[in-house]
């Protein structure tokens, strides 16, 4: 069941990868209204690759997702334990992302180790035709 349109008796949490903005804890605080800054974990994922919708990064599939160079995403991981807070997100992200299930890897902080997961991630459902290549600047986006 799609959890962003279910009642809250359907809600469970659930782990999301971020790979743009939502990774930037200051924008993370003030889309959720959160007293506190998020907890992130430093992660990845391989498959995609992130084109750009203007200064926004966009995650599609690669066209060959199992070739040796795919290229690893770099990201956070947050867990989202509450209906009000997914819907925030989904709002935030709009029409043109969709929830998506994944397999990712959480990375230690501490020790380098990589714990393979399952989460969830937003991609691009838009027209193709309008991203572009280009590199995600994520310090245009950060709190000063």
């Amino acid at each position: 069941m799609d959890q962003s349109t279910g009642t809250s008796a359907d809600f469970k949490p659930t782990l999301l990868f971020f790979y743009g903005t939502l990774r930037i804890p200051s924008v993370l605080k003030r889309i959720l209204n959160l007293s506190e800054d998020p907890i992130l974990t430093p992660a990845e994922i391989t498959g995609y690759k992130i084109k750009l919708w203007g200064p926004y990064p966009a995650l599609v599939k690669s066209e060959d997702p199992a070739a040796e160079d795919s290229v690893p995403i770099a990201g956070s991981t947050y867990n989202v334990t509450t209906q009000a807070h997914l819907q925030r997100l989904n709002t935030y992200e709009g029409a043109n992302y969709t929830l998506e299930s994944i397999f990712l890897h959480e990375i230690s902080p501490e020790t380098g180790e990589r714990v393979a997961k399952e989460g969830n991630i937003y991609v691009w459902n838009g027209l193709p035709d309008i991203l572009k290549d280009g590199v995600f600047k994520p310090e245009f986006f950060e709190k000063k």
